[in-house]
């Protein structure tokens, strides 16, 4: 459980430096993909809603302090909320599908951009407006779609690997 805890850790700050160093290089129209969020995604469809939840936590905290443009507590409460959700909903998939996890990589994207956007106009951010909530929100979607099949890959992998205790051979 420590060797998972520390892969995961480590997966999470390479996520991190990749997303805040080398991506603002590679945005196009002023958006990146969110690596914390599809290997947050990668834990709760793999392993469930309490890990999902987990990491989200985790991953939310890590970005909540490398970033300074938004509230504190906000990437936290949004990536916690989103492991969640998708490890309740991961029973519902089906789990040798291609498709489900890459729609669902653009759905979270969606919803998670905009559930940052909204909370932060909700907190007083200036500059929160519904065209850029909508264009931010598709293009973190989008990218996340395009990097969804190696994300998502290399934390099934990581998963099966260092699996839970008791919980081997998930599907």
């Amino acid at each position: 459980m420590i060797v998972r805890t520390v892969a995961l850790g480590l997966t999470l700050v390479t996520a991190a430096v990749l997303q805040t160093a080398l991506f603002p290089a590679l945005a196009l129209g002023g958006f990146r993909p969110n690596l914390l969020l599809l290997v947050v995604l990668g834990v709760a469809l793999r392993d469930g809603a309490l890990p999902g939840m987990r990491v989200g936590f985790a991953a939310g905290l890590l970005a909540d302090l490398l970033t300074t443009q938004a509230p504190v507590g906000l990437a936290t409460v949004v990536l916690t909320g989103l492991g969640y959700t998708v490890g309740v909903a991961r029973p519902y998939l089906a789990p040798g599908s291609f498709t489900a996890p890459v729609l669902l990589a653009f759905v979270s994207g969606l919803i998670g951009t905009a559930g940052f956007g909204i909370l932060a106009g909700l907190l007083g951010e200036s500059g929160v407006t519904f065209e850029l909530l909508l264009a931010a929100s598709l293009g973190v979607a989008l990218f996340n779609t395009l990097l969804a099949p190696v994300v998502l890959g290399l934390v099934r992998r990581l998963s099966d690997r260092f699996p839970i205790e008791g919980v081997a051979g998930l599907p």
